[in-house]
């Protein structure tokens, strides 16, 4: 017993993922997890775990199941035997076999007959996950000779230095020039941040051109585009701290940075990643100067919050008002006159924008985008879609894979 935990603690270091191990009565002996998993993806796990049983104690000694279970997460398990046959199974997961993205969750939600406001909860879930795609084959045969064999206990060495003496193939003039670009390139970087945190989309965007990244796409070799998205990543998330310091509410960061952080994933050229560079700056700097706590009164302030996190559910002016705790005439009159427009007005063009946010990725039909974004229904979306944007969804649609076309 004392073997078979260590076994399970020594997969769960190796992999970092979830190692539970149970005897033939269906007995958790040992789990290792995280405790984030919702309650709905534990009880379907329980259902599969039986079925695992089912076919392992019919399986060779040798063998390993693999299985995926309706919320897309997959699992390994090999069987435990002992003298007089099977005695349990220790199983490894959850894990993903597929990038996670909206569309994914989307399925998820419609196969599983979720509400919509479950998208946020799992997709925070799914990226705690690791993605093992093809490697689970492998990984699958490392395990059954981990739980059959017998543990040897490895001894660790170290080499010796040999003494000899090691010199950088940099000539000192090289690099005290490549110092003195670095020091250009942190200099820019400090101005563009400083100027994200007070606002200034005008001098950022100078700032930007000045913070070259170009010299570290070899940190990925032979994937500069994979180099150029974690330098993006990285961006946002400078950005996001920035806009904090100016007085913008975490909450509200947290919306903008997710956002940016799957646009950022999707993205398959460099041009689009520079075209989200520059949207990230200016949603950043929008977000300081209209969004930053300093500019608004406690009830603005909390309305503004309550609904950039929940413009996809059913809220209006009356909900809104309730779960803030302000009286409704009194939160209308003070959201109009801060920010020109209604509060109706507003969570409506907050629907908006993630409409065209989820358009522009190109993964849902504008009917499961109108519904996603908070719409009662398909045409009510449409007749909103219209009339803040002068277009129909569907032409918007078209209009950006015109534009898609045409950079390509």
């Amino acid at each position: 017993m004392e073997e078979l935990i260590s076994k399970c603690w020594q997969i769960n270091k190796a992999f970092e993922i979830g190692v539970q191990a149970l005897d033939n009565e269906m007995k958790t002996i040992i789990q290792i997890a995280d405790d984030n998993e919702p309650l709905m993806v534990i009880e379907s796990r329980k259902r599969m775990l039986m079925e695992i049983q089912k076919e392992l104690v019919q399986a060779n000694k040798d063998s390993f199941c693999y299985q995926t279970d309706p919320f897309q997460l997959s699992y390994l398990a090999v069987p435990i035997n002992e003298d007089d046959g099977y005695a349990g199974m220790v199983v490894v997961g959850p894990f993903l076999n597929e990038r996670v993205t909206d569309h994914m969750i989307w399925n998820v939600i419609k196969e599983n007959n979720l509400e919509n406001n479950w998208l946020k909860q799992l997709d925070t879930y799914y990226k705690s996950l690791p993605l093992l795609a093809n490697s689970y084959l492998a990984i699958g045969d490392l395990l059954v000779n981990i739980v059959i064999h017998p543990h040897v206990k490895a001894q660790i060495i170290s080499s010796k230095n040999s003494g000899k003496q090691y010199r950088l193939d940099v000539e000192p003039e090289d690099y005290d020039q490549s110092g003195i670009e670095i020091k250009q390139r942190y200099d820019a970087e400090k101005k563009l941040l400083h100027f994200i945190e007070n606002g200034d989309k005008e001098n950022a965007m100078k700032a930007m051109l000045d913070h070259h990244i170009g010299d570290f796409l070899y940190r990925v070799p032979g994937n500069p585009l994979r180099a150029r998205k974690n330098i993006t990543f990285s961006g946002n998330t400078m950005y996001r701290i920035a806009a904090g310091n100016g007085g913008v509410e975490p909450q509200y960061l947290h919306a903008i940075s997710e956002k940016f952080a799957l646009k950022i994933e999707s993205a398959v050229t460099m041009s689009e990643l520079n075209t989200i560079d520059v949207s990230m700056i200016d949603e950043y700097c929008h977000a300081v100067k209209n969004f930053a706590i300093n500019g608004y009164s406690p009830v603005v302030k909390k309305a503004l919050m309550y609904i950039n996190l929940h413009f996809n559910e059913s809220i209006n002016l009356q909900t809104v008002a309730d779960l803030i705790g302000f009286n409704r005439t009194y939160l209308a009159k003070k959201f109009k006159s801060e920010m020109n427009l209604s509060v109706v007005d507003y969570i409506q063009r907050k629907r908006i924008d993630e409409a065209k946010f989820l358009i522009d990725l190109g993964r849902l039909s504008t009917t499961e985008i109108g519904l996603q974004v908070g719409f009662s229904s398909y045409n009510y979306f449409c007749k909103v879609f219209k009339e803040i944007t002068g277009m129909t969804a569907s032409e918007y649609k078209r209009n950006k894979i015109v534009e898609k076309e045409a950079h390509a």
